[in-house]
């Protein structure tokens, strides 16, 4: 599969505009390969991980977490350089998706609403929005799109729709405005077409796009019962519980990796339960009395997000030639009890 087409996917799934100012995401190391036919995908660049995935046949590693959040020499010894000198002999690449997939509301950082079944969802700590421009409108005096000769369908950037959607659509199709120059390109090229676009500006912005999601369960749940829900979606051997536990759990929030800034949000958009991880000391004093906050570690959200991602771009590129394996790491971190 070419390099574009690999680099448009990641793209549609974590939009490279909701980084971070502080994050590095994107290409950590280039390579000259422009034909790619394994792709590896795990959440840490270590050098143990890196290994794997290069001794399977991998041209290219997607990981969650850069390399470094600022460029760094490898001018000591230790796991940077190891990863470094892996990559560099082999000729692979290596590339993050970090705050541009845990902010991206839809994709894949959406797996534990998912598992939940959480409706009525928001963002909990909202970083900005994607601009939007109408893509295509109907024209009053006409059936619309109805009789043109269209194609099956239309993957352009993350605008994605087919021939029948766009027949029906009763006013139009809005596209982020980053992918506008694609689909003017495609108008032009397609005479049946042209006669029936034009370009809209929306008076505002949509798409809003930031840290964590809120929402509500199916139905209400007894603590205990909402505890074995949570233990079957999130396995691990400990957690970390701050604040007093509710009763009963309806609403839930939470935010992958480092959340705990965004529990004041979560609780103020009415959470009964907050879930994140790496909750300091510090931090756990501020949102004690907010309401209960559960610490499930940094890994254990994120983990499953990029085994999901890896299982969607798997499903979706087998027929292009791609191959695609994700590779699991353990918790660094483990609960050990002291006997008395």
């Amino acid at each position: 599969m070419n390099i574009r087409d690999i680099f448009a996917a990641i793209e549609h799934a974590a939009p490279a505009h909701m980084a971070a100012q502080w994050d590095r995401c994107g290409v950590q190391v280039a390579s000259p390969v422009n034909e790619v036919t394994r792709l590896a995908v795990a959440l840490d660049a270590t050098s143990a991980t890196v290994e794997q995935a290069l001794a399977w046949g991998a041209q290219m590693v997607l990981t969650h977490h850069p390399l470094g959040k600022t460029p760094r020499l490898p001018d000591t010894l230790g796991d940077h350089r190891a990863v470094l000198k892996l990559l560099l002999e082999r000729d692979a690449w290596l590339v993050a998706a970090h705050t541009t997939l845990d902010c991206a509301p839809g994709g894949p950082a959406a797996w534990l609403a998912d598992e939940l079944g959480l409706t009525g969802r928001a963002i909990v700590d909202t970083q900005g929005v994607t601009p939007r421009v109408m893509a295509f409108y109907r024209e009053v005096a006409t059936d619309g799109f109805e009789g043109l000769n269209l194609p099956d369908d239309i993957d352009i950037g993350r605008l994605h729709f087919d021939r029948d959607a766009l027949r029906h659509a009763p006013q139009g199709f809005s596209c982020p405005e980053t992918d506008w120059p694609k689909l003017r390109a495609y108008l032009e090229a397609n005479e049946d077409v042209t006669g029936f676009a034009g370009l809209v500006r929306l008076a505002g912005p949509s798409e809003p796009f930031g840290y964590g999601l809120v929402g509500k369960l199916p139905s209400p749940l007894p603590w205990e019962a909402f505890l074995a829900v949570l233990r079957r979606a999130v396995p691990r051997s400990f957690y970390t519980f701050i604040g007093a536990q509710p009763e009963t759990v309806s609403t839930v929030a939470y935010c992958t990796g480092s959340g705990s800034s965004c529990a004041a949000k979560a609780f103020a958009k009415g959470a009964d339960v907050f879930i994140t991880g790496d909750v300091t000391h510090h931090a756990a004093l501020d949102i004690e009395p907010l309401g209960l906050t559960i610490d499930v570690g940094h890994r254990s959200l994120e983990e499953e997000m990029m085994r999901r991602l890896a299982g969607d771009f798997a499903g979706r590129f087998s027929e292009k030639g791609l191959e695609v394996r994700f590779f699991p790491s353990a918790d660094p971190m483990r609960a050990v009890l002291n006997p008395a």
